[in-house]
């Protein structure tokens, strides 16, 4: 049996969640109180090694990082969501945007909307002082624009015909993108984008 440890209000643990329920799989869910530090245990520890979530257990092994569970998800049970080797490269390239450019930018920059300034800065490990919201918008518009171009060009962002890991990867948060007060209408490409995403069979929404 599949367990998660989650939270309903994370963009990554809303990765796992869709892709759980788009390849059909069933699990356990288990919330953690992040906000109450819930994850900050020995326990916990034993599960995600720096304390973060999502977390899966798969029987005997446990992965942590929201993308390591989408890979190990796809590689034991739905290979056909990984790109075949000319376009491997690109979906682990657009993976790496997840976890760094947006991560960087739109992640945070939705944070400090759903939650206080305080709490962000906690969780973001910086003094209130230096949250830079100002700069978390420059950089989000930024990584927007170059999706934008990209998928004006093709339907997913790994290229083919069909979508990949990376595309859930990268729409956890941009799923949220209105959370973190971007008009998404300014991005036709990333809206066509998501709503290809929203058809897919076995689709569940973010507050699912």
């Amino acid at each position: 049996m599949l367990t998660l440890y989650d939270h309903p209000r994370s963009g990554n643990c809303y990765k796992v969640r869709l892709f759980l329920a788009l390849i059909g799989k069933d699990y356990q869910r288990t919330f953690v109180d992040v906000l109450a530090r819930k994850n900050q245990t020995a326990e916990f520890e034993r599960v995600s090694a720096f304390q973060q979530i999502p977390a899966l257990t798969d029987g005997d092994t446990a992965i942590w990082d929201s993308h390591a569970i989408l890979l190990h998800l796809a590689h034991h049970y739905a290979p056909e969501w990984l790109a075949p080797l000319p376009r491997l490269g690109a979906m682990h390239a657009w993976i790496s945007v997840s976890a760094n450019e947006i991560a960087n930018s739109l992640q945070p920059l939705r944070l400090t909307r759903v939650v206080s300034h305080a709490e962000a800065a906690h969780h973001l490990g910086v003094s209130d002082a230096l949250l830079d919201v100002p700069g978390m918008q420059a950089r989000t518009e930024r990584v927007l624009d170059r999706m934008e171009k990209h998928l004006a060009n093709t339907p997913w962002l790994a290229g083919g015909d069909a979508p990949t890991v990376a595309d859930i990867a990268c729409y956890g948060y941009a799923a949220l993108a209105e959370e973190a007060g971007i008009g998404i209408a300014a991005y036709p490409a990333i809206a066509a984008w998501r709503e290809r995403i929203r058809q897919l069979p076995g689709y569940v929404p973010p507050d699912a």
